[in-house]
């Protein structure tokens, strides 16, 4: 793995360390949740577990992005997958800026974790919107990345990058469905934890 790839992962460890250095800063238990007001009504044991889990996460969503990556170099154009690269680069660099305020947010509070995950949204928007002109030129309905083609009938075709399937972007369902799977699994996240909170 070439160092810039390696660049995200090394962010994580600064968190780690301060982690390991500030420890016994961290109230006990943590507050991970907060309402509107900013008040904290969800709790954590601190324990060192619970503490390293935001690392934890990020650095599983990053191997899964070069999984993705990797795999399309495997089975697809080396075009395109030097297109997916540039497209996740940057993404990939924010998720590792984005642990620290994450890991610390039951010292900070979640206002940095929101500024975090509105810039991260922000550029994600960003990345979708310049995909077609990164990747290479592609066959009817494909424009970069995504595929958008009214008179083909089908909801969901096969990839152009590796195995696998996505949706036809010209389906109104298609943005339904996409909207449901990606905001679908924070809102069950949310309220498993709204629930653990009002019944403490």
């Amino acid at each position: 793995m070439k160092l810039r790839s390696l660049g995200p992962y090394l962010l994580l460890v600064l968190p780690a360390v301060g982690l390991v250095l500030f420890a016994d800063r961290f109230p006990s238990p943590m507050p991970v949740h907060w309402d509107l007001a900013g008040r904290p009504n969800g709790y954590f044991p601190r324990t060192p577990l619970a503490m390293a889990f935001p690392l934890l996460l990020f650095g599983g969503i990053l191997l899964l992005l070069d999984a993705i990556v990797a795999g399309g170099a495997r089975t697809g154009p080396p075009a395109m997958t030097e297109a997916v690269r540039r497209m996740l680069a940057p993404i990939r660099w924010l998720l590792g800026l984005t642990a620290l305020p994450t890991a610390f947010a039951p010292i900070w509070g979640p206002t940095p974790v929101l500024v975090a995950a509105g810039a991260m949204v922000l550029l994600v928007f960003v990345q979708i919107v310049r995909a077609p002109r990164m990747a290479p030129p592609g066959g009817e309905g494909w424009h970069g990345l995504v595929y958008v083609n009214p008179a083909d009938p089908r909801l969901v075709v096969p990839k152009r990058l590796g195995i696998g399937w996505t949706f036809n972007f010209a389906k109104p369902i298609a943005w339904v469905l996409l909207t449901v799977l990606l905001l679908g699994p924070l809102l069950f996240v949310g309220v498993v934890i709204l629930r653990a909170a009002t019944h403490r």
